[in-house]
């Protein structure tokens, strides 16, 4: 594929599906399942074929279902399927799947391992070509994004197992079903589908969403303030990390809540004619999609930057909070795209309950919370006394120390020395 300067990363709909694997097959991604998998002789099951195109051009796809030749007793034609073949056309980055329902005889031999396998054919329809999903997947989503039906589909997608197995062929991927002893025929005749799950019309561009939702987002944004969501990030935090089997010290919650309530209340760049598409923070081109499928989220702060932007909020309070330290300690931590993996590693990790430990816990969140710490502050609060507390929670941490973080502790040290020299 041609490179990219700027590469688009759409969102990844069948690695959410899969839960990751996936099978590169020139410009699309895929993955089999059947479903059920298992069913009596007599029955049918369902090849579901999940096709996902990482390219911005349209792509034929055409399928041929492989059905075991004979049973175990050896015995042919013991496998049916009305239409074996199915071209599929895919729109640029369209994600989508496919069935073709196979029936089975009541001799049917019942026996573990039989293989559905389907060769696949795969034709670019134009010449230039970019990709616009990475080949281990795209960009991050959430469901809610979808349209409704295509929410209920994808909650259906996700009971099934799905396979990636070539069976060492090219262009090919199959899976497996048992069958079981038999039972009555199924009396419905089902025909190969096509459902499309998104395409880039799902994917408008920011700022034409916030231009769509911007009374709402506005509205939003006034609710935004330290007042109003401190205390439900602070409480938010605590449970992400500890769902992450990494509990806080009130202190570091409390630090970190500071970063978070600080991206907030930074807000954003306006357009303006000679600047119609400034740089956003992801918290907030998130949250213009949100509104636009549900305006009313505008005055429902809570639930809107606890759950629906928390992640987005910490991958840009990262990024930040990098910006922050080696601001204040003149040094550079990592390359811009090495940041930008690390933010989203903690994003991941804290959206999904992998596990953290004490460097992604500080390093760079709670350091950038301490260099906030006089910036953003609460009714009744003793900023001497928050850093000073921050710095009994570290001598708890002491076991927790080895040659990997030493320089996160040293660096900690030095700012908690810092904001009491200079409060």
């Amino acid at each position: 594929m041609a490179e990219q300067d700027e590469f688009l990363n759409y969102p990844d709909i069948l690695g959410a599906i899969t839960g990751g694997p996936r099978l590169n097959l020139d410009v699309i991604q895929c993955a089999m399942s059947v479903g059920p998998r298992q069913i009596p002789a007599g029955r049918s099951c369902e090849i579901v074929f999940l096709i996902q195109n990482a390219s911005d051009i349209d792509v034929d796809v055409v399928v041929d279902a492989v059905l075991p030749k004979q049973d175990a007793s050896n015995q042919k034609k013991r496998f049916l399927l009305k239409n074996s073949r199915l071209r599929v056309g895919l729109r640029p980055a369209e994600v989508g799947f496919a069935t073709m329902p196979v029936g089975t005889s009541p001799l049917t031999a019942p026996a573990p391992g039989y293989i559905l396998g389907l060769k696949l054919s795969i034709k670019r329809l134009a010449r230039r070509v970019q990709r616009v999903r990475e080949p281990d997947g795209g960009g991050v989503f959430m469901v809610s994004e979808l349209p409704q039906a295509a929410q209920m589909q994808l909650q259906a997608l996700r009971t099934f197992d799905f396979s990636i197995d070539t069976g060492s062929k090219k262009n090919y991927i199959q899976a497996q079903f048992d069958v079981l002893p038999p039972a009555v025929a199924d009396l419905k005749e089902r025909k190969p589908t096509w459902v499309s799950l998104w395409t880039m019309r799902d994917y408008m561009d920011d700022y034409a969403i916030a231009e769509r939702v911007w009374e709402q987002a506005s509205t939003a944004r006034q609710k935004l303030k330290r007042d109003t969501v401190f205390m439900p990030l602070l409480k938010t935090t605590q449970e992400r990390f500890e769902a992450c089997s990494y509990k806080l010290f009130p202190p570091e919650a409390i630090f970190i809540t500071k970063l978070l309530t600080l991206v907030l209340e930074l807000g954003i760049i306006e357009p303006t004619p000679d600047d119609p598409r400034p740089p956003w923070p992801r918290w907030f081109a998130q949250m213009c999609r949100l509104l636009l499928q549900e305006p009313a989220l505008a005055t429902q702060v809570e639930p809107l930057i606890t759950r629906l932007l928390y992640g987005h909020l910490v991958y840009d309070a990262v990024l930040h909070a990098f910006t922050m330290v080696s601001t204040v300690t003149n040094e550079t931590f990592g390359t811009p795209q090495e940041t930008k993996d690390y933010a989203e590693d903690i994003m991941h990790a804290l959206s999904g309950g992998t596990e953290i430990d004490f460097a992604r816990a500080y390093f760079p969140m709670v350091l950038a919370g301490l260099i906030a710490n006089v910036r953003v502050t609460m009714p009744r609060e003793q900023v001497r006394d928050t850093v000073f507390i921050l710095s009994k929670a570290l001598n708890n941490r002491r076991q927790e120390k080895n040659t990997d973080n030493a320089f996160i502790f040293d660096l900690t040290e030095n700012l908690i020395e810092r904001a009491l020299d200079s409060t």
